[in-house]
């Protein structure tokens, strides 16, 4: 095996048991205790490397012609579900919004973990050419992600290209951080990292900077791993183990941050960097998800994606150009699609008699015309009510719920409610939400915060009365409130207007 596909291996085979051995800790509001005797290896999909088995796919039908616009068609063709940034670039795609915009329009997850890890495909296919891993990378990014969530691919990709001209962690680091501009969140925080190792600072103590330094209330927040990651691979000093237990017992998304590790160390060393005892826990079948086992030629071993991967390097490397590919710009963002219009009567509690509006709006199904002027019209899932938060006072959203689905059956139907502070939600007069946790929202379907995700039956035809009510409000302020179904995807036809 020459040195080549040895790194080709150790990335793959360190991907997979490094993500397995973090996914039991991902999201959690805590920092682990993992020790080595504790490690347990799981064999089972794993987003990490499942996408990247698709962009490989991808790369070996439109080689040196990938771009952004195809691989949104993949998306849309066969990776069809998905959470948070995945669920909101679909249903961007899907409304013809395409890449840069569908990965910044309306998504609250723009700095999401979700293209950071996706990296390593084109640092393999684009090994030692650092600039046309970054170039493909930004391509997938842009997609499903914005800002920093697209810098940390394009800073990861970078890296581990270079790793394939020295094998230095550190000096890796440092040149891909170089491409990152100084503007980003992301480049503080590497820049923090590297110089409290450059300092000679204990591990522990560095941890600890870190970590509260750079934590952030969204667990998939990429800045905060990949401070995470770089801590792990500098303090881990090319140890498999000891790195892949550092970025895990950061907390947070441990499977992500873990799984960049090994993937990293094994593109740096090779697959001996890999303890043997663990090795031997590797499947040599692919664990994969229903639809992405569906997808056709897909890779289904590990030795058939090794094969794979370095035949599309050695045909592409033919056909790369000596000339560099250019630097990421950044999309710059317009005015928002009106896709998501809404209007919502605000009242706040202090001054309005709210029982007694709200019986009006349900014996009436109308806004009475005294109240008009407190409606306001929003695009977009998410509500800034940060001008309405004034000491702590209490505020009342009222909407009428019109369902025009006619895709989805009733029992089928999933709402999120979010809001930075206390919120209760009442549909008509059932009350289906009482949330005080104050937890900062995170509008998802499948791991809200400051509220709740559940099913709710609706179809058809449907009308509620929609009413929020909002507790000790502060700015800055939001709160969403969003319809979807069993497969996290985002569902149109749910007018609110009043």
């Amino acid at each position: 095996m020459n040195e080549y596909t040895d790194k080709i291996f150790g990335c793959w085979a360190g991907k997979t048991l490094a993500g397995a051995i973090g996914m039991p800790f991902e999201g959690v509001p805590y920092q682990p205790n993992l020790r080595q005797e504790n490690i347990h290896v799981q064999d089972v999909p794993n987003d990490d490397l499942e996408i990247q088995l698709v962009w490989l796919v991808a790369l070996e039908r439109h080689g040196l012609n990938l771009r952004a616009e195809h691989l949104a068609k993949y998306w849309i063709n066969n990776i069809k579900h998905g959470c948070d940034e995945y669920s909101v670039a679909l249903r961007n795609i899907r409304r013809g919004i395409m890449p840069p915009a569908s990965g910044w329009e309306d998504n609250f997850f723009v700095d999401g973990m979700g293209a950071a890890i996706r990296s390593e495909i084109w640092a393999a296919a684009f090994p030692g050419r650092p600039d046309a891993a970054g170039y493909f990378a930004a391509n997938d990014a842009i997609v499903d992600h914005w800002g920093d969530g697209v810098w940390s691919e394009v800073f990861l990709a970078t890296a581990e290209s270079y790793l394939f001209i020295e094998n230095d962690i550190a000096k890796a680091l440092k040149y891909a951080l170089a491409t990152i501009p100084r503007s980003t969140r992301l480049h503080p925080a590497i820049d923090g990292v590297l110089k409290l190792y450059e300092k000679g600072c204990r591990a522990e103590d560095a941890k600890a900077v870190i970590t509260q330094k750079f934590y952030h209330p969204n667990f998939t927040d990429c800045v905060m791993n990949l401070s995470f990651v770089a801590y792990a691979l500098l303090w881990g000093s090319g140890d498999f183990i000891k790195t892949v237990l550092y970025a895990i017992n950061c907390g947070r998304d441990t499977d992500c941050t873990a799984a960049t590790c090994g993937a990293f160390l094994g593109m740096c060393y090779g697959g001996n960097v890999i303890p043997v005892d663990l090795m031997n826990k590797l499947s040599p079948t692919l664990a994969l998800g229903k639809l992405i086992g569906k997808i056709e030629r897909i890779p289904r071993t590990l030795p058939e994606l090794i094969k794979r991967t370095v035949a599309l390097h050695e045909r592409l490397a033919v056909e790369l150009p000596e000339t560099r590919y250019p630097v990421y710009q950044p999309y710059l963002p317009g005015k928002p699609a009106a896709f998501d219009r809404a209007r919502w009567l605000i009242l706040d509690e202090s001054q309005h008699n709210v029982p007694a509006i709200k019986e009006k709006l349900l014996r009436t199904g109308l806004c009475p015309v005294e109240l008009q002027p407190y409606i306001i019209t929003t695009d977009g899932l998410t509500l800034d009510l940060s001008k309405y938060a004034n000491c702590a006072n209490t505020l009342n959203l009222f909407a009428f719920l019109q369902v025009k689905n006619t895709d989805t059956a009733r029992e089928e139907v999933m709402l999120s409610a979010t809001a930075d502070v206390g919120m209760t939600l009442w549909f008509d007069r059932d009350r289906l939400l009482n949330h005080h946790s104050r937890q900062l929202s995170i509008p998802s379907f499948h791991r809200a915060e400051g509220g709740a995700a559940f099913h709710y039956p609706l179809q058809h035809g449907d009308r509620k009365l929609v009413h929020i009510k909002l507790y000790s409000c502060l700015a800055p302020l939001k709160c969403t409130l969003m319809f979807g179904n069993q497969f996290n995807d985002h569902l149109d036809g749910f007018d609110l207007s009043i």
